[in-house]
């Protein structure tokens, strides 16, 4: 009988083990926690949250090419946005001079002029890439993910802005 138990007991921990060990096996990671219409990041260590009305998806034909945008703004006149050139469904997709990633955000909520817009990018000098966006999860109605990427001030190379924890659950647009 003491043998039995612990036959028992073995097996109950490996299933245990074998259990809590299980992860997704695609290159999307696993998907973020927020609730549909959720977009959110750091960025240099802030928090930023998109507000209701500006986290959008959109996925546009292209011929033969699908495009994904996907994008969320701030009360406090940010932006960021995200676009997948030849997007494939799930997986991880580096940010760079094709796959570009944007921080920007007016200086001056109070005055809307779009040429005091400060734009950060992954485009930078068009070598590397700057950051990843993975996809976790796409239906053709929903589109799930993380990113994080280093952006590039378009009017000074030398000034950066560092995103991380981004995360995003948005219903999908088709154009």
């Amino acid at each position: 009988m003491k043998t039995f138990n612990k036959t028992i007991l073995v097996l109950m921990a490996v299933l245990a083990v074998s259990l809590t060990s299980c992860k997704k096996d695609d290159d999307g990671g696993d998907d973020p926690q927020g609730g549909t219409g959720t977009f959110s990041a750091k960025v240099d260590g802030d928090s930023f949250s998109g507000i209701q009305g500006t986290v959008v998806a959109q996925l546009t034909n292209s011929g033969s090419t699908q495009v994904l945008a996907v994008s969320g703004g701030t009360m406090d006149s940010e932006n960021l946005q995200m676009i997948i050139q030849n997007f494939d469904g799930e997986g991880t997709y580096n940010l760079n001079f094709m796959n570009i990633g944007t921080y920007s955000y007016l200086p001056d909520p109070g005055n809307p002029d779009p040429n005091t817009v400060v734009i950060y990018t992954t485009v930078g000098d068009g070598q590397g890439n700057n950051g990843t966006i993975s996809i976790s999860s796409f239906d053709g109605n929903t589109v799930k993910g993380t990113f994080s990427f280093t952006g590039i001030n378009l009017n000074d190379n030398s000034d950066t802005v560092s995103v991380t924890e981004g995360q995003f659950n948005i219903e999908v647009t088709n154009n």
